[in-house]
């Protein structure tokens, strides 16, 4: 009947949360059972919005340890509702979680208890791997040296203002930018050197302003060229040619950047991009996927096989509704910041190191059978902190899904939560507005308050504005190291949704930087230029739409599989919405117009 039904047809769904339309695919009730789990109620949108909200990764404190009572940097502020420890502390064996171990009760549904339990047992402050020098301001990192505000990233040198970088040096104001050195405001971009003001770019060198371009070196304003020397605005000149416009376009000048920067986007708009940037994939759909095999709506990727609806994962298989990591990993459902050689995980954040056949945990490491846990490291058989024989836990955990089923928690919106759903946004241990979710989804206080989400107002800060944003120099040269000691306004006044710090400074080093890229010196705070990288690039969403070739409308500069019949007639999955403006090419005719 209806069990066969789910597994060989698609059904249409009304999500619970934003109430729109959404389809559950064949596919997808075939893991729902692979995964034991029932289907989604909350749309992939939704569902990925839940997940957001649980991942601080920018918004730091100075506060102090709750342990050892040091003041540190950290990723809570001082007025959190449960105690925080610096990372030597949280990792050390001077406190145990399971001494907060509590019995489960029957009569009250399972969310409303587990927030107490989360709320009770320490966190750690911050999150690092490996060994970080001299990079005190930084999280979610793995092997920093010299950096500062750095996040998400691994192994990086000399890096500032930057996130997602990895294996790269002398990186400011960068995202998303891998095995590269001495680049700036760069977004998307591989093994390149000395490139500014670039994305969607591979393997280029001596260059500014260019748009999905691979092995170009000293070329300016240029989009999707391939293997180019000296071109400017994709025109080709010769090496004394270059130098003489470049030094004509004056784009250290704040005229010349201006109409420099103004006519490379106008030349955006009349160029075409491809459908997706993946790379060696098989069977794949999304975007910036690498090297992988049968991976739908995957963002972010690399050596990912068998996986649905996931971002920034790399190395592993057999995932659904998976947020960042990996590293080794293999059947996760509804789970965000997890692995090194995880297995068999469900409902979980903040877990990893050989987390094994585990469900609705945080902060959970090197442990096995865990169930609605928090905090416990090399443990195995506990429920709620509390550890059981191998056969009570199997009992226990058995009663707790059956009456997660029958009793579920309604949160402040009126959303359901029975067993299979990720964890309610307002047991986040952050504020909305600190996380991913309002990176790329962000909301305003009055909506986040009418969603029963947490959010936290701005702190009153204790500076003066020495300098106004409009009285910045243009260009690094053009001021003293004494500037560092100026606070200056940031442009957006906090008037922005961008979780704007209002002030900030250029501290010597950053002069540094700027006077190597010959970047102009900056008007927008850290956060502010960190959420205008992020508005350059797609959403993790895919939209049906037929390819925009057309021999009628386009000058296409070679002979495609549909010529001379007019337009192309294939249809993709893109992460460009059908209201945007790009030219968007399908596979084929993007390859024959750009090798």
């Amino acid at each position: 009947g209806s069990e066969q039904k789910y597994m060989t047809q698609s059904e249409n769904k009304i999500c619970q949360n934003c109430k729109q339309n959404f389809v559950i695919e064949a596919e997808d009730f075939r893991l729902y059972e692979h995964f034991e789990v029932p289907p989604a109620t909350f749309c992939p949108d939704c569902r990925m919005i839940r997940r957001l909200a649980f991942r601080n990764e920018r918004n730091l404190y100075k506060r102090p340890c709750d342990l050892c009572k040091e003041e540190k940097i950290m990723m809570y502020p001082k007025d959190a509702s449960f105690p925080v420890y610096c990372f030597p502390c949280w990792w050390s064996d001077n406190w145990d979680a399971a001494q907060y171990a509590r019995d489960y009760d029957f009569s009250k549904p399972f969310f409303e208890q587990y927030k107490e339990l989360l709320f009770s047992v320490p966190r750690s402050g911050i999150i690092k791997q490996g060994k970080s020098v001299g990079s005190e301001y930084t999280n979610r990192v793995t092997d920093q040296r010299r950096c500062y505000l750095v996040f998400g990233s691994i192994n990086n040198e000399d890096c500032r203002y930057s996130s997602w970088i990895n294996d790269s040096k002398q990186l400011h104001d960068c995202y998303n930018v891998l095995k590269s050195e001495r680049c700036y405001d760069c977004v998307d971009c591989q093994q390149s050197s000395n490139i500014a003001f670039s994305q969607e770019s591979r393997e280029c060198l001596n260059s500014w302003f260019l748009f999905n371009c691979r092995n170009c070196s000293d070329c300016f304003g240029c989009v999707n060229l391939r293997n180019k020397n000296y071109c400017i605005f994709n025109e080709q000149c010769s090496k004394e040619e270059y130098d003489q416009k470049i030094a004509e376009l004056k784009f250290d000048t704040p005229e010349g950047f201006v109409a420099a920067k103004e006519k490379f986007e106008n030349l955006k708009k009349i160029q075409i991009v491809p459908w997706a940037y993946i790379y060696q994939a098989n069977d794949s759909t999304g975007n910036w996927v690498y090297n992988s095999k049968n991976v739908k709506s995957a963002f972010n990727c690399n050596n990912v096989e068998d996986a649905r609806y996931i971002y920034g994962i790399s190395n592993g298989k057999d995932f659904m509704d998976f947020w960042q990591w990996s590293a080794g990993s293999e059947k996760i459902y509804e789970a965000i910041n997890a692995g090194i050689q995880c297995a068999n995980l469900k409902f979980v954040n903040e877990c990893w190191n050989q987390l094994l056949d585990s469900e609705y945990c945080m902060n959970c490491h090197s442990s096995q059978d865990l169930f609605g846990c928090s905090g416990i490291k090399k443990g195995q058989y506990y429920i709620f902190n509390k550890q059981y024989s191998e056969s009570e836990y199997h009992d226990l955990k058995s009663k707790i899904i059956a009456q997660m089923k029958e009793v579920p928690y309604v949160d402040k919106g009126g959303r359901t939560y029975r067993y299979g759903e990720y964890f309610p946004i307002e047991i986040s241990p952050f504020a909305y507005n600190e996380t991913f979710a309002q990176e790329f989804f962000p909301i305003t206080k009055e909506e986040a308050k009418k969603n029963g989400y947490p959010w936290r107002d701005e702190e009153k800060r204790n500076y003066s504005i020495t300098l106004k944003s409009k009285d910045v120099p243009f260009s690094a040269r053009m001021v003293s190291d004494e500037i560092s000691k100026e606070v200056i306004a940031c442009e957006h006044e906090g008037k922005c949704n961008h979780v704007c710090a209002t002030a900030f400074r250029i501290l010597k080093e950053d002069l540094e930087m700027h006077k190597l890229s010959k970047a102009p010196l900056p008007k927008l705070c850290p956060n502010c230029r960190h959420f205008d990288r992020l508005s350059r690039r797609n959403l993790p969403k895919l939209w049906s739409r037929k390819c925009a070739c057309d021999y009628k409308v386009y000058p296409n500069s070679a002979k495609h599989l549909h010529h001379p019949e007019g337009s192309c007639l294939n249809e993709f999955e893109t992460s460009y919405s059908p209201e945007d403006k790009a030219i968007v090419y399908c596979e084929p005719c993007y390859q024959q117009e750009v090798v």
